[in-house]
C-alpha cells in the first residue's frame, strides 16, 4: 500500500526574502527592457546591424530528428494525470526493479542517452519528460509547478505504472525535484542519486556569479512573460552554454544546402524552439526559490552525490556539504568534467551509478556470466576489472576516496551518439 506523504516538511521563506527577490526582479527586468530598446534603436539607424541580424537569425527546425521517436532507446508511452499528460520513454523488462531519470534544465529525456541501454539490463527504465518539457504537457500556470504539486504529480505518475517504489536519479532541476520527492515521499524511494545538483537549502544562495543561471536569472525569471521571450531570442546561445559538450558529438545529419549539422543539437532546437517550450520550465524557478526543507530533515535511503570537478553552474563545495542531509551516502567526483558528467563522462558514470544502483559483488558476477558469451556489453566490459581497484572505492558514511579506474569503451551506444 501506498503511505500519506510528508509535505509538511517543505517550508516556505520569510516574507522578507520573497520581497527582496521581486524588488530584484523589477530592476532585472527594468535593464532587459532597456537593453532591448537600445538594440531597437540601433537597427533603426543603422541598416548594418539590421543585416548583421538577419544574418545571425536562427532558423529553428519545424521537424523533430527522427530519432527522437525512434524506439532504439525505448518505447515511448503516455500517463495522464487528472489534466496534465506526461510523456516518458521506458526501457528494461517490467519485472525488474524500477530506476526512474529525471533530466534537468533546459533538457528533456534525451539527456539519458548514454545510460537507457545500460540501465535496461537491471533495471525497468523510465526517462521521463518533466512537466513542462518537450512532450509532456506544459500548463501555463505557475501554481502548477510548486514543489508539493510537482511531488504530488510524481507520486500519482508512480503509482499510474505500478511502480510501489523506485531508484530516482536526478540531474539539474531533476535533481531537485528528486531531493524534494525524497524528503515528502520516503517510502516510495528505495535510492537516490543526485547529479550535479546542491541539496535545494544549499543551492540558491551558493550559485557562482558566472554560471548560465545566475542569481540575477533567478532574479529576473520571476517576472512574467519577458524571460520566456529572452530565452527563445536567445535558445541556440542559451543551449551551446548549458551544452558545449554536444558540439563534440559526432555530426552526421546534412543539412538542404549540403552542410553537416549536429543531429544533437537540432533535438534541442526543435524542443525550444517556441515561448511555450520555456514557460513551464522557467515556472518552476518561479517557485522553488521560495522553498526549503526544514532543518532536522535527512534521507534515511542510500543516495549517491555525484558530480564534475568543473562544474560551473553550482559550486563544489555545496554540492559535497548536501551530504548533511543524508544518512547514508556516498560522494564521487569525476575529474575533467563539467556540470553533465553523465553526458561528457559517461562511461565513468555509468560504472560509478550502477556499482552504486546494483553493488559491485553483483556487477562482478554478471561479468563472470557473461565471460563465456561472445557479445558481453559494455557493463561487463566495464566491470571486468573491478577487482584490481576494490580497494579504491568511494565509502559509505562520511568517507570521501577517489580514484577509479575504468575502461573507455562506447561499442554499446548508437553510432549516431558516439562522442568523436
Amino acid at each position: 500500500m501506498y503511505q500519506a506523504m510528508r509535505y509538511e516538511v517543505l517550508e516556505v521563506v520569510s516574507k522578507k526574502q520573497i520581497l527582496k527577490v521581486y524588488i530584484r526582479s523589477v530592476f532585472a527586468s527594468l535593464l532587459v527592457l532597456i537593453r532591448w530598446l537600445f538594440e531597437w534603436v540601433k537597427c533603426r539607424v543603422n541598416k548594418t546591424t539590421i543585416m548583421r541580424k538577419s544574418i545571425e537569425r536562427v532558423e529553428f527546425p519545424n521537424r523533430q530528428p527522427g530519432f527522437m521517436t525512434e524506439t532504439k532507446m525505448g518505447r515511448h508511452s503516455y500517463v495522464k494525470l487528472e489534466n496534465t499528460k506526461l510523456h516518458y520513454v521506458e526501457a528494461g523488462n517490467r519485472s525488474n526493479p524500477t530506476i526512474l531519470l529525471l533530466h534537468g534544465f533546459p533538457d528533456c529525456w534525451l539527456g539519458w542517452r548514454y545510460q537507457i541501454a545500460e540501465l535496461s539490463q537491471y533495471f525497468h527504465v523510465i526517462a521521463l519528460d518533466l512537466k513542462g518539457f518537450n512532450d509532456s504537457d506544459k500548463p501555463m500556470w505557475r501554481f502548477e509547478y510548486t514543489p508539493k504539486k510537482v511531488c504530488e504529480d510524481l507520486r500519482k505518475f508512480l503509482i499510474a505504472i505500478s511502480a510501489k517504489s523506485v531508484s530516482i536519479v536526478g540531474h539539474d532541476l531533476g535533481g531537485i525535484i528528486g531531493w524534494l520527492f525524497a524528503h515528502t515521499n520516503p517510502e516510495m524511494v528505495d535510492k537516490f542519486v543526485s547529479v550535479s545538483t546542491p541539496h535545494p537549502n544549499l543551492i540558491w544562495n551558493n550559485i557562482p556569479g558566472n554560471s548560465p543561471f545566475n542569481s540575477r536569472w533567478i532574479d529576473f525569471v520571476q517576472t512574467p512573460y519577458l524571460p520566456e521571450m529572452e530565452m527563445k531570442g536567445n535558445a541556440e546561445r542559451t543551449l551551446k552554454k548549458c551544452f558545449p559538450h554536444i558540439m563534440k558529438e559526432k555530426m552526421y545529419m546534412t543539412g538542404t544546402n549540403g552542410s553537416v549539422i549536429n543531429n544533437l543539437m537540432e533535438a534541442y532546437k526543435y524542443i525550444f524552439s517556441q515561448t511555450d517550450d520555456w514557460r513551464g520550465a522557467l515556472n518552476y524557478y518561479r517557485n522553488l526559490v521560495f522553498f526549503r526543507v526544514k532543518e532536522g530533515e535527512t534521507l534515511q535511503c542510500p543516495c549517491l552525490i555525484i558530480t564534475g570537478n568543473d562544474d560551473r553552474f553550482f559550486k563544489l563545495e555545496s554540492v559535497v556539504k548536501s551530504s548533511d542531509y543524508c544518512e547514508n551516502f556516498v560522494i564521487k567526483i569525476i575529474e575533467h568534467s563539467g556540470h553533465a558528467p553523465h553526458q561528457e563522462m559517461s562511461t565513468e558514470f555509468n560504472s560509478t551509478l550502477l556499482k552504486f544502483l546494483i553493488g559491485k559483488r553483483m556487477l562482478a558476477r554478471t561479468a563472470d556470466n557473461n565471460a563465456t558469451t561472445p557479445t558481453r556489453g559494455l557493463v561487463g566490459r566495464v566491470f571486468g576489472g573491478f577487482g584490481a581497484v576494490a580497494n579504491n572505492t568511494v565509502k559509505l558514511g562520511n568517507n570521501i576516496k577517489d580514484g577509479y579506474t575504468f575502461v573507455n569503451s562506447l561499442n554499446n551506444i548508437p553510432n549516431f551518439m558516439i562522442k568523436s
